[in-house]
């Protein structure tokens, strides 16, 4: 323990954490304390829990300037031991009182045996001195009143003995579980960080305690609803936030950081490259199928989008980023789950019938939508809601901010689609200078039992060739008004139906291959 001159104050009242960044797997706290300055000064942060990494304290003021930082870690049992030693005696005190009650149990269950052989001799002597021609029957009612009076008070103090070690018994375990309780947490380890400061004025100095702690993190989750009469989504952004670091976090100014210290700070490194060669006979080619998901990045700049809490800080870290809650939170530190709420925002959207009948042969709600919010979305679950309620769950990949995601609300099961194989794989030998032609064709039926008219889009693709020599081209049986992406060859009809119209719409094309490949994949 430091001796401090007599100019120096210290204030040992444990300081509040004002402000908490949490990362995915730690947390860094920090903790306000003010002094009063005259000359030299010592601000205490006592109860630094024991999760906290004590090469990572930092200490700054603006109003005076930190000399030094010292740490020291021991036990709570000076906090704990007032406490402790009061239930000692309360505990001791009714240990006495329940050995007494269980010494007056005995002594009642004795005089209720007493009673029960006055009451058999009683008994004996009313049946012997029946027989005789003048019995004594005021000294049989004095013998059983007094048997009697022996039995009903020792089943009293019986009683009354076994009420009271009950309430005694529950009081002393539950005195125990709390003198065990306390005794664990006065074993427990904690901090005590001192922080010596210079001032340049007398007045008062704001001192700020940084460590990082483990045990503590988040995890992001979303909730969607569809406006679909406004043309608009609601994302709202939540925050499920764990800590179990021993220490509350009260009313603190909590920002979520989407950094992982561990990962970002390990820079990549870069392996030899090698260039090798070896000899290879000629082969033939092998016309083969790939089946593939494509994604393309999508980035962009700031999206249509209205960010109904106009308080929320979204800061760019580089490769990371810190959201601010709007709200003040309180987080227990024994690994209660937390949910806040970090933002909601309004999306623009057209919300469309959807079906991808080669995949799931229904019709989906569908919103395609623009990462409007100002932070990118996190990889998460999103609860969806229309109009009727709750309609399920499901998982967002991350979306940077400015970028496309779409969201699903639904199957509708009044919007019916069926998928027929019409022709595959027909094949021409001989055409066209050495060259086979592979043809296929699908239909599409699509029937609408709603009260009103509706637009349904019906997508599916085609091969999408990635050599010079092999064409593929749609036929002309295709169904017209359609539209052809061709880096991906998504063929998409936006098909009108009206109530209880039913319609089909067809899709052929043809594989052209030069007969010298091996076609057994196609």
């Amino acid at each position: 323990m430091h001796t401090l001159p007599l100019m120096m104050l210290a204030l040992v009242a444990p300081a509040k954490v004002s402000s908490v960044v949490v990362y995915p797997d730690r947390a860094q706290v920090t903790r306000v304390e003010t002094v009063a300055c005259t000359g030299r000064a010592l601000a205490v942060f006592e109860s630094v829990p024991p999760a906290a990494d004590p090469s990572s304290f930092r200490a700054r003021s603006e109003d005076a300037t930190v000399e030094s930082l010292v740490a020291e870690e021991r036990t709570r049992q000076a906090e704990f031991s007032p406490e402790l030693e009061t239930l000692r005696k309360k505990r001791e005190t009714l240990e006495r009182e329940m050995a007494e009650l269980v010494d007056a149990r005995a002594r009642g269950l004795v005089l209720k045996q007493m009673g029960e052989s006055l009451s058999e001799v009683a008994v004996a002597r009313v049946a012997r001195e029946l027989t005789e021609p003048k019995p004594d029957t005021r000294a049989w009612t004095q013998a059983l009143d007094t048997a009697l009076e022996a039995r009903l008070r020792s089943a009293s103090e019986v009683s009354a003995r076994a009420a009271r070690m009950r309430e005694v018994q529950r009081e002393l375990d539950s005195l125990r579980n709390r003198e065990t309780f306390l005794s664990s947490s006065s074993a427990r380890m904690e901090r005590r960080v001192e922080v010596r400061l210079a001032c340049p004025s007398e007045g008062r100095a704001r001192v700020e305690l940084q460590y990082v702690v483990g045990g503590a993190g988040w995890t992001p989750a979303y909730e969607a609803r569809a406006d679909e009469a406004g043309g608009q989504v609601e994302l709202s952004t939540f925050a499920t936030v764990t800590q179990t670091t021993g220490e509350d976090w009260s009313g603190v100014r909590l920002a979520l950081s989407t950094a992982r210290p561990r990962d970002n700070a390990t820079p990549p490194e870069l392996m030899p490259l090698t260039l090798t060669a070896r000899e290879r006979r000629p082969e033939r080619k092998v016309l083969v199928r790939r089946e593939e998901k494509q994604q393309h990045a999508q980035a962009g700049g700031q999206a249509p989008g209205e960010t109904e809490d106009g308080a929320l800080l979204a800061a760019s870290q580089g490769i990371s980023v810190q959201l601010l809650v709007p709200e003040l939170a309180q987080v227990p530190g024994e690994g209660t789950a937390v949910r806040l709420r970090v933002a909601r925002t309004k999306l623009k959207t057209s919300l469309v019938w959807r079906a991808v009948p080669k995949v799931h042969p229904v019709v989906f709600r569908v919103a395609d939508l623009i990462n409007g919010a100002p932070f990118p979305l996190l990889p998460g679950p999103v609860d969806v809601f229309r109009a009727s309620g709750f309609i399920g769950r499901q998982q967002l990949e991350q979306v940077p901010q400015g970028g496309a995601f779409q969201l699903t609300f639904g199957v509708e099961e009044s919007l019916r689609v069926e998928r027929v194989v019409v022709q595959e794989i027909a094949r021409d030998e001989g055409l066209f200078g050495g060259r086979r032609r592979f043809h296929y064709a699908y239909r599409f039926d699509l029937a609408n039992y709603r009260q009103r008219h509706e637009v349904v889009e019906v997508t599916e693709h085609i091969p999408v060739s990635e050599l010079d020599d092999v064409v593929v081209e749609l036929d002309k049986k295709t169904t017209p008004g359609h539209t052809l992406e061709e880096m991906d060859g998504i063929v998409t009809w936006k098909v009108k139906l009206a109530p209880s119209e039913k319609r089909s719409v067809d899709l052929a094309f043809h594989v052209d291959v030069p007969s010298s490949y091996d076609m057994q994949g196609l």
